[in-house]
């Protein structure tokens, strides 16, 4: 079954450690995970706006993100730094390894997620085994 992400999804997943928004999301966050990871074939579709992990975020407002603006940014981010757009597909694997490849060193990281509130916790979080 495939699987739609947001493009800066592939980094989150990745870099994820068990923190969330609220304990619903993070639930739901910890089994898309652990799911994506331990099936690394999985395939995954790219989308603008909402997707799986969305629709149980406490920053949606109905269908509306209220970060709408600052996700939509650094989804652009990963993008244009792995050559990708909206509706690429891809495995769980191969798209996880492009973005980490491309973006997780320090500089592009930093310049495509340094906004994020997220961002200290995920510089500091290894993505051992995550994109294997």
């Amino acid at each position: 079954m495939q699987t739609e992400l947001r493009p800066h999804h592939l980094l989150c997943v990745q870099k994820f450690s068990g923190h969330g928004y609220d304990e619903t999301f993070t639930a739901h966050m910890y089994h898309l995970a652990w799911r994506l990871k331990g099936i690394p074939r999985t395939p995954i579709k790219l989308v603008e706006g909402g997707d799986q992990l969305c629709a149980v975020c406490p920053n949606r407002d109905g269908a509306v993100c209220r970060s709408h603006e600052k996700a939509k940014s650094i989804d652009e981010g990963v993008l244009k730094a792995c050559g990708l757009s909206y509706g690429s597909t891809g495995s769980w694997k191969e798209l996880s390894q492009k973005a980490a490849a491309a973006v997780f060193a320090i500089e592009e990281f930093e310049k495509i997620c340094g906004s994020c509130q997220w961002f200290e916790l995920c510089k500091n979080t290894e993505t051992e085994g995550s994109c294997k």
